[in-house]
């Protein structure tokens, strides 16, 4: 709202009596005294315009903590000390909004939450006889494996050197926002994995789980 101080003053002024006493000139005193008092009065009105708006945790900064608090923020998933207050905002809200399931759509919709649009999803059916000659080989195992697709390479890749220890993996990245409450929330019996289009060698898609592939 365009509320000026000086709206705010002649509001104030429109509330005084008539008369010679009770003066409208800028430079009076009575009129300093008003400016005071209107300059309260609009401070108060755009604190409360803002915390209007940060009514919404996307737009909260003040009240982003509250917000937090109230949605049981950090969890297991979200060291909040490591993002950044618009990943904080997003994530507040998709904790709001976040009404449950376990479709496609739900765990395509929750990787767009945590910035992640455009994921796909596989799942692997079990090789039978009745299967082509060209399916693949899934076991009756591999029926409870799916896979969520990132299309975006993996972050901070750092691939195994010579200063390297035996353990280490022979590559590293850090894992995407959207892997912990996917893989929080997926059905109980069933396995997910996660695969960054990566430009290795070829390769359109590397899997990867606990953040080594």
């Amino acid at each position: 709202m365009a509320v000026t101080l000086q709206a705010w003053r002649a509001s104030l002024q429109a509330l005084l009596p008539p008369g010679r006493a009770f003066t409208r000139e800028p430079d009076s005193v009575l009129s300093k005294v008003m400016d005071g008092i209107a300059a309260m009065y609009l401070a108060a009105q755009l604190k409360f315009e803002t915390l209007l708006e940060q009514a919404d945790p996307r737009m909260a900064m003040g009240m982003l903590p509250d917000w937090e608090r109230l949605l049981g923020l950090p969890d297991a998933c979200l060291p909040l000390d490591t993002l950044s207050t618009v990943e904080r905002q997003s994530i507040a809200f998709q904790r709001l909004t976040e009404q449950g399931g376990q479709s496609r759509a739900y765990y395509i919709r929750l990787a767009e939450l945590y910035g992640e649009p455009g994921v796909t999803i596989t799942e692997f059916s079990q090789f039978t006889c009745r299967s082509a000659c060209t399916d693949a080989l899934y076991s009756p195992d591999d029926q409870f494996v799916w896979r969520v697709n990132i299309p975006r390479p993996a972050a901070n890749v750092r691939p195994f050197t010579s200063q390297s220890t035996c353990m280490s993996p022979l590559f590293a990245f850090d894992a995407s926002l959207a892997e912990c409450p996917i893989r929080d929330r997926k059905p109980a019996h069933t396995t997910v994995i996660f695969a960054y289009a990566v430009p290795l060698i070829g390769v359109s898609y590397v899997v990867g789980e606990s953040q080594v592939f």
